[in-house]
């Protein structure tokens, strides 16, 4: 039977750690990113530990004689990453003390805007007492990765964790499949929105949704949050040589669409586009088409200037483009919308080829 244990980890000094850090996986797989956090909030973290304020706890997963001399690392954060790069990164001199900190052991002293170094040769007192602030870290032991996600999800429910970041932390085949589509050279190169939040695993979760939904059922469904839970659930286990299957179908696609998009490309700076444009690229495979990004380009102008134009002439503006923008801006993970989109897409594509 799976076990999991938690207890505290002694002597756990910010200098220590700071000088294991070598040792520690700051991004297990169901860890979300980092660098959301603002310099603000990056200060008041440092600001609170030099003050003697509690901070909340850190879960550090703790590996086996046997997973440390496979990973050669001794553990991985569970929760507190954030925390734990902001005082990294204050002791490697990214930022400074805020401009208004106060110190209230002594308020004589002027520590406001100085950086660590600065501590280290000004007030070395003070600097000794930052390194030796002992880091609330509970270790967790246990025998199956599972349990380390579902903790994970679960010390996060205080936390406003989006949807892609909640289904990250549910492990399993699918969800690593969506890791894997998400690194492809599409999302890194050419998508120009970033992965902060996991953006782009939402992304390639829709493109494996499609897959599944034309396997099981020959149809497109709604790539909505509750679709894409019971996917990854569903095909947690047991279905890797068909999810394989998906993923060469899907790279297929990609490396077409990344060849035909730009670095960063505009194009493709909201969601919304992206499925569209996948199916898109599926469809002019099966009809023997080439997809131009000039066209495309050509397309969002036209879609522009009619809007426009509409603004001053309704009734002579073109009823399917109108209808294109505005299922652009609400509802895309509608079926319906999708379909109706990518028809009009397409149909211009037709026309104007």
């Amino acid at each position: 039977m799976s076990y999991i244990e938690t207890y505290p980890i002694q002597h756990a000094t910010i200098i220590r750690i700071y000088s294991d850090k070598e040792e520690i996986i700051v991004d297990p797989e169901y860890q979300r990113n980092g660098g959301v956090w603002t310099p603000e909030k990056k200060q008041l973290l440092i600001d609170s530990i030099l003050n003697n304020y509690d901070i909340p706890k850190i879960y550090f997963h703790q590996f086996s004689r046997e997973e440390r001399q496979d990973k050669q690392k001794t553990y991985a954060i569970i929760d507190g990453k954030q925390r734990i790069e902001t005082i990294w990164a204050f002791i490697d001199g990214k930022f400074c003390l805020s401009n208004d900190f106060e110190y209230q052991d002594n308020p004589n002293l002027n520590l406001a805007g100085l950086s660590y170094d600065d501590l280290a040769k000004e007030y070395p007192k003070v600097r000794i007492k930052f390194d030796s602030f002992v880091l609330p870290i509970i270790g967790v032991q246990t025998d199956d990765l599972d349990l380390i996600e579902d903790m994970f999800s679960r010390l996060n429910e205080a936390v406003p964790l989006n949807s892609a970041e909640k289904r990250n932390a549910f492990g399993g085949d699918m969800v690593n499949q969506i890791r894997q589509i998400s690194k492809h050279s599409f999302f890194s190169n050419n998508v120009k929105f970033p992965n902060n939040r996991y953006q782009h695993y939402e992304s390639a979760a829709k493109l494996l949704l499609i897959e599944v939904a034309s396997h099981e059922n020959n149809k497109l469904i709604d790539t909505k949050k509750v679709y894409l839970d019971h996917m990854a659930k569903q095909y947690k286990s047991g279905f890797g040589e068909l999810i394989n299957q998906f993923e060469r179908t899907i790279t297929r696609s990609l490396t077409k669409m990344s060849n035909c998009f730009s670095e960063k490309d505009v194009l493709l700076k909201a969601q919304g586009a992206i499925v569209v444009y996948y199916l898109l690229f599926k469809w002019a495979e099966e009809n023997k088409l080439d997809i131009k990004r000039s066209k495309l380009l050509e397309f969002n102008d036209t879609v522009k200037v009619n809007r426009e134009n509409a603004e001053i002439d309704y009734a002579n503006a073109d009823y399917d483009l109108l209808e294109f923008d505005r299922l652009s801006q609400h509802g895309t993970n509608d079926v319906s919308n999708i379909k109706e989109r990518l028809r009009i897409l397409s149909e211009y594509i037709i026309t104007h080829n």
